[in-house]
């Protein structure tokens, strides 16, 4: 029996990259490398020349779209498999790079391995389902959504909240696409998953949910879908490959257990200050149409929140969600120099993140006042002022009064 001989091309950026990869693919023995690109146009005229029988690339590189890449490189009458390699895919791209006729997608996490496994695949699950369209036992929509991510390597809990369904829905659509696709039991389904390429060789097949999740890439939940700016941030989010989480779906996952997710960036809309720390997730970002006053970007620093003109997204945005997937807040030089203070001279580091009643608190405490001569003096209740007097004693990091006058006295705060 004669062994097929594929034909690949690759197509990448990275020199280095590309060399390797292309070194490690013509050492194996079914596999002729037929040439290599650095960019579309170069992979689109290598095509065209040696009409190979396989065509790797950048799925999720910025400077091309994948579905015109696809439509180029796959006239009508071409029998040519393409396989995408990525780092990062948002769940438009995935759905997008497949419905265009991409046959399969690697993340670079899968190693050559399933890189291998993707090349030698003999018919993947998305070429079999394109094979059933239009017969009685076609897939659904949603099906053909669910098939998508699944093969892109996600975990089914990340497929429940990339398209709103809970998991337990993502596990019904893989039972009703197993059987239209063939499979008639788990048994089965365990051993035509690897076949049909939904789960990669270089990992056996684990349909008990203990698997190992992949996290595709950063991640941020947008709290606010709506609206010219949120309309901007989702573009931006998407030419950088980044996940947005709908928002939608996290009230059922929190229905399935979940009560907050961890992984995410939260990016708020013109946010209402008092929300700006009530945040789960990795960190928080403020996007805000208005200059915000001094002393609300005191009280923004001072709960971790990165304040963001909405005229710099296109600039700043992704660096901001990077900072703050990784616990730092960005700030600006002008107001860090008005929160801080000037370098050298007196210390007033910390006046700015005081707020007036605060400020009112502490004067208080200098003259020797009770908390009941406090509250009177200022027409509030006793309760109030020990909250205000423990926000205050939480921003001197202190715990009793005579020690709150002695690090006032060293930031100036009682200066006139």
């Amino acid at each position: 029996m004669v062994e097929t001989v594929l034909s690949v091309v690759l197509q990448h950026h990275n020199r280095l990259f590309r060399e390797m990869l292309a070194a490690h693919l013509a050492r194996e023995p079914d596999i002729a490398m037929f040439g290599t690109a650095a960019s579309g146009p170069e992979l689109i005229q290598l095509c065209d020349l040696r009409r190979p029988s396989i065509a790797l690339f950048e799925a999720d590189a910025p400077r091309w779209s994948n579905d015109r890449l696809v439509s180029l490189l796959l006239p009508p009458g071409r029998p040519m498999r393409m396989i995408g390699l990525h780092q990062s895919l948002t769940t438009g791209h995935v759905i997008r790079a497949y419905e265009a006729g991409v046959s399969a997608l690697v993340p670079y996490s899968g190693g050559l391995e399933a890189l291998l496994a993707a090349i030698r695949a003999p018919s993947s699950a998305i070429e079999t389902a394109r094979a059933k369209r239009g017969g009685g036992d076609a897939l659904t929509q949603r099906e053909l959504e669910v098939l998508y991510l699944v093969c892109a390597g996600y975990p089914p809990r990340q497929i429940g909240l990339e398209l709103g369904i809970s998991p337990h829905t993502v596990e019904n659509h893989k039972q009703r696409i197993f059987t239209k696709l063939g499979v008639h039991n788990q048994a089965h389904a365990a051993a035509s998953a690897v076949r049909l390429g939904l789960l990669s060789q270089a990992q056996p097949a684990r349909l008990d949910g203990l698997a190992q999740e992949r996290r595709p890439g950063l991640r941020v939940v947008l709290a606010k879908n709506d609206g010219p700016v949120a309309d901007r941030a989702r573009e931006v989010f998407d030419k950088h490959h980044i996940i947005v989480v709908d928002t939608q779906a996290v009230p059922k996952q929190r229905a399935e257990g979940d009560t907050k997710d961890d992984s995410a960036v939260t990016v708020l809309i013109d946010p209402q200050p008092t929300s700006w720390s009530a945040q789960p997730g990795r960190g928080v970002v403020a996007v805000t149409s208005e200059e915000p006053k001094q002393h609300l970007m005191a009280q923004a620093v001072a709960s971790g929140v990165t304040v963001l003109p909405s005229s710099l997204m296109d600039r700043l945005l992704v660096p901001a969600v990077e900072a703050a997937n990784a616990g730092y807040v960005l700030i600006s030089s002008a107001y860090s120099r008005a929160v801080l203070g000037p370098p050298g001279g007196e210390w007033r580091r910390w006046q700015l993140a005081l707020t007036p009643r605060e400020q009112e608190i502490l004067s208080a405490i200098a003259q020797g006042h009770t908390t009941k001569q406090t509250a009177r003096l200022l027409g509030i209740s006793v309760r109030t002022v020990e909250n205000l007097q423990g926000n205050l004693f939480r921003k001197l990091r202190v715990h009793r009064k005579a020690a709150a006058l002695v690090v006032a006295h060293e930031l100036g705060l009682l200066e006139e």
